[in-house]
């Protein structure tokens, strides 16, 4: 899974000459050095990432320089030396015993009785494992071996028969032989992967840090996008951490799966998505997805078809990043206890099993492998992989460079000079069925090419085909003379293509020169221009955030200018909803929305007001990404889900989809006691699209309002406020009969009248409900009632020191002064681990100091 671009590259000075650059990978394999990377601090232990098991097979690439490096070098920045483990001798105990932690990604390659052996042995002296795995059905190599199969020791529906329906070459394979059927990971660990498969659902049933070791410190959700659960067999040696919502359906499975896929209902029933597990001397950890440790970083070609492959930016998602490198940290501790009865944690119940997940019972759903390979790829033999897989002969064959130059401005009505130029090509060939285009967004075309007899084409359109002959050096070039309609001006599109197939978009200016950011990257265009853009091209675009960045996943927001709206995808904190932003990334298209991903830069250029609501009767495309209103729409078909509910809205003879996500902290039995479906109201919110459904997403609770009648109570466009800051909370009431309203604001015992004012330190960081009542002359009363959020800035923990000290919280100036000098470390540090372990020492030292030179209540105050 994976919302990625290819790039486009600029260079030229006195015309623009915009190449696409190939990707390329080197044919490595099992014989050549494996990579490490070495900490900057080191604390002396290691960890050791297997890739003998199909790592790299289909989609996967779960290497530390590949799509597992952001975990690998996350590992690494917290002191730890890392290395691959790549051979073509099974896996013994020698290869083991020198680090702390041998994690073992998603493997397609079953393990051999010895493998299983030597990982017991290692674990019983003291070492430890982390077991990546997935869901059932994802047989990325077409073995008809998923990854749950073979971390558990055997196959469902086989386990009499771990080569059940191959052919003689895959039984009599190096691959196969010494692989043998059993319940080995149930054994050994008190644990088995189940063979459901949840598809995109947020794990926030988070154990408690003091009954995980601190493993769970800073964790409060884990992502999931398609994975499995874990079935606690043994309490005394494994434990659950983190769990999936209660009350998940079949309808929260995955699509393809092959049976109900949530075996349990979600919660505790269904088995933990994360866990832990002691042996003897040694530990081992599990999860059952890929997804949340993955990053957009893949490094090899698809071994069976040779195409790039695409992976899942997850990492960075929930608190994924978090939750993987603290468990790492537990596994690579020792500890003297051998199992979990000797510690205070609490047991585990064993979790119920459905007959078919016992393993001599279990069946084949369907019959394996799920598709047919590709003719001539053998997944046990590296000679069938295709170029550029890990494994394979021989590098991939280069794909060609495409390359325009052209004026810097394309005069309207004039001819002017269009140079193609293709690289890469064999020398002397010739390739036919080019044609080049230049067309408006929209699709208007606007340019007429030349013919080869000097004549010109009666209309404008894409230009006759043509060949082009590479020379000695592999190069083709091949110049046209083109003309633009007169009265074209501003920005378009221009392509090349082969067959009718699309090769090259990129994007030109007519008329006029678009401005120029001096930054040396895109020209800084409207969002528009930018929408009419091809996917894959980067641009830059300036507008106002609309949406709290995170309301919607990771760090994203949805940002605006006076032509239009699109999404930002991005991951980095520190922006606000109202901030005027200038981004640089590349566009790209993530089921109908168009984004801005692959982000190079955000600069804050200041704050601005946020754009007007526009009235709408319906979505259809037009707004996207825009903030818009449907006013007196009736509310019908109301669903409720683990994370949002959605209704639809009847205006004006259409009909609109509103999705409300919990992120925005609407809640779905808040909404439900207000609102009840026939009602009237008015929705405000972002024009969005998922798939063919376009939505309406409102962002706080005051977008949805009662149509008319009593005065109508406005939420505040912002709705996370700073504890250490005097905070107006700018509610707004208006009359439509334009008479005089009280308003009262209460939150919690405190009740203000007007809009609420907050003091430095009247509340403590966290969720609030905020209270507002209006009456009006007639009497006719509105209540509403909003979440707002107090937190604590990392760039405020300095000012909340000051501040505890001036409200005499801290009772001297030498533990003031130490406390600051601890926060501004944290707010120095490099990375996010490196913050995490500052920000600890911190709360460490005030939690020493608490009682006696800081207040006990003071620690309140401190929650990231």
């Amino acid at each position: 899974m994976l919302k990625k671009g290819r790039k486009w590259v600029a260079c030229g000075s006195l015309a623009v000459s915009m190449v696409l650059l190939p990707e390329t990978m080197d044919a490595e394999g099992p014989d050549d050095p494996a990579p490490s990377i070495n900490p900057e601090d080191p604390n002396g232990k290691s960890v050791l990432f297997d890739n003998t098991h199909g790592q790299t097979a289909g989609q996967a690439d779960w290497v530390i320089d590949g799509a597992f490096s952001e975990f690998a070098e996350g590992i690494a920045d917290n002191g730890y030396a890392v290395d691959e483990l790549r051979q073509t001798e099974p896996i013994s105990i020698d290869d083991l015993e020198p680090y702390d932690v041998f994690i073992i990604p998603e493997a397609n390659i079953p393990f051999k009785s010895g493998e299983q052996e030597a990982m017991a042995e290692y674990t019983e002296n003291g070492g430890s494992i982390f077991f990546i795995s997935d869901h059932y059905n994802a047989d990325r190599n077409l073995n008809r071996w998923d990854s749950s199969e073979i971390m558990n020791g055997y196959r469902r529906g086989a386990y009499d028969n771990p080569t059940k329906g191959m052919e003689d070459d895959e039984v009599f394979s190096e691959a196969m032989e010494g692989v043998e059927s059993s319940d080995w990971l149930a054994d050994e660990f008190g644990i088995r992967f189940r063979y459901n498969a949840p598809g995109t659902v947020t794990a926030d049933q988070i154990e408690t840090p003091d009954e995980t070791f601190g493993i769970t410190e800073g964790v409060e959700e884990a992502a999931m996008h398609a994975g499995s659960t874990l079935a606690v067999t043994d309490p005394e040696k494994a434990k659950g951490i983190v769990y999936l919502p209660d009350g998940l359906t079949e309808s929260d499975k995955w699509g393809p799966s092959v049976d109900e896929g949530i075996y349990h209902g979600g919660g505790e029933e269904e088995g933990p998505f994360a866990a832990i597990a002691k042996k003897q001397d040694g530990k081992a950890a599990f999860i059952g997805d890929s997804s949340p440790v993955e990053d957009a970083t893949p490094k090899y070609r698809n071994e069976q078809t040779g195409d790039p492959k695409t992976t899942y930016d997850g990492f960075q998602e929930a608190d994924d990043a978090e939750l993987l490198l603290n468990m790492v940290d537990w596994l690579a501790e020792q500890e003297d206890y051998q199992t979990f009865s000797e510690t205070n944690i609490t047991l585990d119940n064993p979790s119920p099993l459905l007959s078919k997940e016992i393993p001599e019972q279990s069946e084949q759903p369907e019959p394996e492998p799920w598709s047919q390979p590709d003719s001539g790829y053998e997944w046990y033999d590296q000679s069938t992989f295709a170029n550029g897989a890990y494994g394979a002969e021989e590098d991939p064959v280069p794909e060609p460079e495409y390359a325009f130059e052209y004026p810097d401005t394309l005069p309207a009505g004039e001819a002017f000079t269009l140079t193609v130029t293709i690289d890469g090509l064999n020398p002397g060939q010739t390739v036919s069925g080019y044609d080049t285009g230049i067309y408006l967004d929209g699709g208007q075309q606007v340019a007429q090419v030349q013919n080869e007899d000097g004549s010109w084409p009666a209309g404008y359109g894409y230009s006759e085909e043509f060949s082009v002959t590479a020379g000695e050096n592999g190069t083709a070039v091949k110049e046209r003379t083109v003309r633009l309609q007169e009265g074209a001006e501003g920005q378009a599109n221009l392509r090349l293509r082969e067959s009718g197939n699309n090769l090259y978009t990129t994007t030109v200016t007519i008329g006029e020169n678009g401005e120029d950011d001096g930054s040396g990257g895109p020209q800084l265009v409207s969002i528009e221009q930018a929408r009419g853009t091809a996917d894959g091209n980067d641009v830059t675009v300036e507008g106002v955030i609309t949406s709290d960045p995170g309301t919607f996943g990771g760090q994203g927001f949805y940002l605006q200018d006076e032509t239009g709206g699109i999404y930002v995808y991005q991951q980095d904190s520190g922006f606000e909803k109202g901030q005027q932003v200038r981004i640089t990334g590349g566009l790209t298209t993530y089921q109908g929305m168009k984004e801005i991903d692959s982000v190079s830069s955000i600069e804050v250029q200041g704050t601005q007001d946020l754009p007007d609501y526009e009235t709408v009767n319906t979505l259809d495309g037009s707004y996207q990404a825009e903030r818009v209103t449907i006013e007196g729409g009736t509310v019908q078909n109301m669903e409720e889900y683990y994370n949002a509910f959605e209704f639809d809205l009847h205006a004006a003879g259409e009909v609109t989809r509103v999705r409300v996500d919990n992120r925005t902290n609407i809640s779905f039995d808040d909404f439900t006691s207000q609102v009840q479906e026939g009602d009237q109201v008015s929705v405000s919110g972002i024009a969005s699209i998922f798939g063919e459904t376009y939505q309406l997403l409102p962002l706080a609770a005051a977008d949805i309002e009662e149509y008319g009648s009593a005065p109508e109570i406005t939420a505040p466009d912002t709705t996370v406020f700073d504890i250490t800051k005097t905070e107006e909370i700018p509610v707004e009431v208006n009359d439509e009969d334009g008479g005089p309203v009280s308003v009262t604001s209460q939150i919690e015992e405190q009740e203000w009248d007007g809009a609420p004012v907050l003091s430095p330190l009247q509340l403590t960081p966290g969720d609030y409900e905020l209270i507002v009542t209006a009456e009006d002359e007639t009497g006719r009363t509105s209540k509403r009632s909003f979440s707002i959020e107090m937190e604590l800035g990392m760039d405020r923990i300095d000012e909340l020191v000051q501040l505890g000290e001036s409200q005499g919280y801290i009772k001297d100036g030498k533990t003031a002064d130490r406390l600051e000098r601890k926060a501004e470390n944290v707010q120095r540090a490099k990375n996010n681990p490196s913050r995490d372990g500052k920000w600890n020492a911190l709360l460490h030292q005030m939690e020493a100091q608490a009682g006696k030179k800081v207040e006990k209540t003071f620690l309140s105050y401190w929650k990231k």
